[in-house]
């Protein structure tokens, strides 16, 4: 009888240790497999692309302006002078938008004129109000999508110079605006090579790459080509998007 009950404990006792160790390995197994599953890698992927601006504005002034002795513009009048350089002002924008027109320009493409009048008193050195100077500016802007033709337009204007007109053009600016039609394709192409580069880490540490775990995208970057900033002065220009992806990596 003792001998049966010795058997029997020790039976037991086995069966518990085969027990706790299949669950030790279990266990231990699940947390590897879980830590395997958990195991990510973090890449980003760049894609970029060259563009030319399609459409463009510059704007254009023109001034008229009269230096009269205190005594003149006293017997003319403020009035009159003023009416008068509005006058040759209005003339003055009939040049400038037929120069403008001969470039290719529609008449919907040029502004209202915007006016400025401005004056200023001269003074003798006894203080005494010697001279005054008058001036009225005209401004016109052009936005076209002809960007060539935008270029052209300071050299149109140079042109009226010579002939008698004080006409200047300001900075030009070139604009890109179908970054929208874009997106998609460089999106993917960001994408493409995030995998890749992860592909290639994967191989190199021995584990296989998994599915996305998650993924982000950047800000999408215009900036003129060959700069590091700005995105006006040229019409060729770089569009730039930064894509980042986290994969899981299985053994």
């Amino acid at each position: 009888m003792k001998n049966t009950q010795t058997f029997n404990f020790i039976t037991v006792a086995l069966i518990l240790a085969a027990g706790m160790a299949l669950s030790g390995y279990l266990l231990s197994l699940t947390i590897y497999h879980s830590q395997v599953a958990n195991d990510t890698v973090s890449v980003k992927g760049l894609a970029e692309k060259e563009v030319k601006a399609d459409w463009a504005q510059v704007p254009v002034y023109f001034t008229r302006q009269i230096l009269l002795s205190k005594q003149a513009f006293d017997e003319i009048g403020y009035t009159t002078i003023v009416t008068q350089l509005y006058s040759a002002i209005k003339s003055d924008r009939a040049i400038v938008e037929d120069s403008l027109q001969s470039l290719g320009f529609a008449a919907s493409e040029i502004s209202d004129i915007e006016s400025y009048i401005s004056s200023k008193e001269f003074r003798g050195e006894d203080g005494q109000h010697t001279d005054t100077k008058v001036s009225v500016q005209g401004k016109l802007t052009i936005e076209s999508n002809k960007v060539f033709a935008v270029k052209k337009v300071d050299e149109a204007m140079t042109n009226l110079m010579s002939k008698g007109l004080t006409v200047t053009t300001g900075q030009q600016k070139y604009h890109f605006s179908k970054l929208n039609d874009i997106k998609p394709e460089m999106i993917r192409e960001a994408m493409a090579e995030a995998r890749v580069a992860a592909k290639e880490l994967a191989g190199n540490t021995g584990v296989t790459l998994g599915r996305i775990k998650s993924a982000s995208q950047g800000n999408f970057s215009i900036v003129d080509k060959g700069e590091d900033y700005g995105d006006t002065d040229r019409i060729e220009k770089k569009v730039r998007v930064v894509t980042g992806i986290k994969f899981y990596l299985m053994d």
